[in-house]
């Protein structure tokens, strides 16, 4: 059954005369992914996914379905100089019913306004179709004064997100000229910080430089708003595996999830695995990864490779198989899908899949070492230690691992020490990695550990069900309080003129009692067990079923008495009056007028 209080922001068409104004409509429609998933309890499905459908003209009820989500948000973009056209349009999957739908024109010197304005009323409308959440009073703040700097963060981000070999050069340079622009622009600083790794990872420069470079400008964020939560991830990444301070970096991790980064399923993978050893709440947060994020090959493959670096291979398969289903020549998911096989004893299967692997990579990468990896644990170990010595490796953990299999102790140990002395990041997996296990007990290993300080810190775990306790409470009103607050209600609701205010909405009845709307939210669907337009259009079915019995209305449609008692939608009307009377509305007429 799908979650109500689900949604999926589609690309956001591109109206603009200029065809590259597309980095706009595509952060515009980001911006708003990302400030909706600041709200507990509501499912927003991640970037990759919903941007599957960009340039796509699928039905919604389709779209819904593959995405999991009860409701879209569809819109269009048209920016002309300084000013910028935003239609809206939220619909549910179900039955493709616009809930409700806006055109905003403001200028860019607004845009951060305009994006909370959004978020607030998409999420206002959610709950009030689905149900009760809280929701802050604001989801979006200024990032810079600019509108000039925050053009170039957006051409930056839109190349980012792409992170091919020729877009990660192109953000760094755009991310450059936003802080260039705005010397305050904090977000920019962090995602130089974040691109710089991602330099290093396409050997554009060392490791260590990289490393560097991320510190560095994650740093100068980090002076100008210490709540940055990009700022505190990079700095998580850096403590995790250049510093290997572990206490350091689960405290960097711990201040970007409390300022509102979504879990890093990389992060989760590397320290809950190989740091704490806690498999359980790694593949469980590479489930909800997925969850957000269905279509993208790279969710199940990383819900494959916690399962595999967990020793869970039957899991393992299952994954990296589904990853293959959405892109059956993505190299990384065949490689370790033959990695399971292997570890599975299915020899032949792997090597056929390895192969498969090696033709897309054309040799390229770890699809040797993987090859060589099945090689011995199928007894099949001829030519693998020549194979070993004549190969050049960027890790040195990585040939350590083949020598670790094959019992191989001295050669395994020499190349972690290399791997320490050149601070790879695989050296955070020796505490407790089972691939290390052959040579555990050696003493070079154990001095080699011991230098890795990973002393006996207090483990961290999440508990998610205790927050989301926290949270589910935190508008609720003492009995004193809710009796007041519903006599309130009450009063207001004998009113016609408020009941058939065609712009009444959870807020602006909230107001009209002097009650948060979190705390109103709360109280209808909690205490009065309805959603919002539920307990709304009862009250308007009871004036139209007054008015439509007066003789003086006769002459009236029923529709028309409809739309006077605040219904604005034939559809809702006559759904609503069959699912509270078993009858349609003219049946229903029919009987009790005389």
């Amino acid at each position: 059954m799908v979650n109500q209080r689900s949604i999926a922001v589609l690309p956001f068409d591109n109206l603009s005369s200029d065809p590259e104004n597309e980095y706009f409509s595509d952060g515009m429609a980001e911006e708003i992914i990302n400030a909706l998933s600041k709200i507990q309890n509501l499912k927003v499905i991640a970037r990759t996914s919903s941007f599957m459908f960009k340039g796509k003209k699928e039905d919604v009820r389709i779209i819904g379905n593959k995405l999991g989500v009860a409701s879209v948000i569809e819109g269009s973009i048209r920016k002309a100089g300084s000013r910028v056209r935003i239609a809206i349009q939220l619909i549910r999957t179900d039955n493709g019913f616009h809930i409700w739908s806006e055109t905003f024109d403001r200028t860019l010197q607004d845009i951060f306004e305009l994006q909370d304005e959004i978020s607030l009323l998409v999420a206002d409308r959610i709950r009030e179709n689905f149900g009760h959440m809280e929701i802050e009073d604001h989801l979006v703040s200024s990032k810079t004064n600019s509108h000039e700097a925050y053009d170039a963060f957006l051409k930056g981000s839109f190349h980012f997100k792409r992170k091919d070999f020729k877009d990660v050069k192109e953000a760094l340079q755009f991310f450059q000229l936003a802080t260039e622009l705005d010397p305050n622009f904090t977000e920019a600083y962090a995602f130089i910080g974040e691109t710089y790794l991602h330099y290093a990872g396409f050997n554009l420069i060392s490791a260590k430089e990289g490393f560097k470079h991320a510190r560095e400008y994650a740093q100068k964020a980090l002076q100008i708003n210490s709540r940055d939560m990009r700022a505190h991830k990079v700095m998580a990444y850096v403590h995790l595996f250049h510093d290997w301070d572990w206490d350091a970096a689960i405290q960097s991790y711990n201040n970007a999830i409390a300022y509102g980064l979504s879990n890093e399923i990389d992060f989760i993978t590397n320290y809950y695995i190989f740091i704490q050893k806690d498999y359980d709440l790694a593949i469980q947060i590479a489930k909800e990864n997925r969850a957000k994020d269905p279509l993208h090959v790279i969710s199940h493959w990383w819900l494959g490779l916690c399962n595999y670096l967990s020793g869970r291979f039957e899991d393992a398969l299952l994954a990296f198989e589904e990853s293959l289903r959405i892109d059956a020549d993505f190299s990384e998911a065949l490689r370790w899908k033959g990695l399971v096989l292997g570890y599975l004893g299915r020899y032949e299967e792997a090597m056929k899949i390895i192969d498969q692997a090696m033709e897309i990579t054309k040799g390229e990468g770890l699809v040797k070492l993987d090859r060589l990896v099945v090689l011995v644990l199928s007894g099949k170990t001829e030519g693998v230690l020549e194979e070993l010595q004549n190969s050049n490796y960027i890790d040195p953990c990585d040939p350590a691992a083949i020598y670790s299999l094959m019992h191989m102790p001295d050669e395994a140990i020499a190349c972690l020490q290399k791997g320490f002395e050149e601070r790879s990041s695989m050296m955070v997996s020796l505490r407790y990695w089972w691939v290390w296990d052959n040579i555990r007990e050696e003493d070079g290993f154990q001095k080699i550990f011991e230098r890795m300080n990973f002393g006996h810190h207090k483990a961290h775990r999440q508990n998610p069900s205790n927050q989301q306790l926290v949270i589910s409470q935190s508008s609720q009103l003492s009995e004193e309080e809710v009796e007041f607050y519903l006599s309130e209600l009450k009063a207001k609701m004998e009113l016609d003129d408020v009941v058939t205010d065609t712009n009444l909405t959870l807020r602006t009845l909230a107001e009209l009692i002097n009650l948060h709307p979190n705390k109103l939210s709360w109280l209808i669907n909690m205490k009065m067990g309805h959603n919002f337009n539920d307990y709304i259009n009862s009250h308007r079915l009871a004036v139209f079923k007054r008015i439509v019995l007066d003789k003086a209305n006769a002459h009236l449609t029923l529709l028309g008495l409809a739309y006077e008692s605040g219904f604005t939608s034939k559809s809702v009307f006559n759904d609503f009056f069959k699912k509270s009377t078993g009858l349609t509305p003219k049946a229903w007429v029919k009987a009790h007028r005389s």
